[in-house]
C-alpha cells in the first residue's frame, strides 16, 4: 500500500493571510484616527486666540482640547475597520454638552478642519493599501 504525505512549508503556509490583513487593518485605522486627531487639533488651535472661550464651565475651554481620534466604540469595542475623529462631549452635562457642540460647528464652519483632514486622508489611499498587504506578499 503507498502513502503519500505532503509537507506544508513555504511561505504560504507560514502565515495566516487573514489574521495578517486584519493586524495591519487594526496598525493602520490605529495611524489613522492618531493622525487625523493631531491634524484636527493643529488646524484648530491656529485660530483660538481670536475666538471666544467655550460659554459654560467646560475644562479645556477650547475645542481643539475635545478633538479625539479612536477605533473603539464609545462602548469599548473595537471596529474591524473604522477610524473616527470627532469632538467628544462625553461625561458633560447637556448645556455643557451642548455648549462644547455649538462651539465645535462654528469652530468647523469657519476653519474646516475636519473636511480638509478628511481630503488629506482619502489621497493617502494608495500608501494604505500598501500597508494593508505589508508582509503578505
Amino acid at each position: 500500500m503507498a502513502t503519500t504525505s505532503m509537507v506544508l512549508t513555504g511561505p504560504f503556509f507560514t502565515k495566516d493571510p487573514k489574521l495578517t490583513f486584519r493586524q495591519n487593518a487594526r496598525v493602520m485605522l490605529a495611524a489613522i484616527a492618531d493622525e487625523g486627531e493631531t491634524d484636527v487639533k493643529v488646524q484648530m488651535e491656529a485660530g483660538e486666540s481670536g475666538r471666544k472661550p467655550i460659554s459654560t464651565r467646560v475644562t479645556p475651554n477650547r475645542v481643539s482640547g475635545h478633538v479625539v481620534g479612536r477605533v473603539k466604540g464609545m462602548s469599548g469595542k473595537p471596529w474591524a475597520v473604522t477610524a473616527v475623529v470627532s469632538v467628544n462631549n462625553s461625561g458633560f452635562t447637556k448645556a455643557q454638552g451642548k455648549a462644547l457642540m455649538a462651539a465645535a460647528s462654528r469652530v468647523e464652519g469657519e476653519v474646516h478642519a475636519f473636511r480638509k483632514t478628511t481630503n488629506r486622508l482619502k489621497r493617502s489611499r494608495k500608501i494604505n493599501a500598501a500597508e494593508l498587504l505589508k508582509g503578505l506578499v
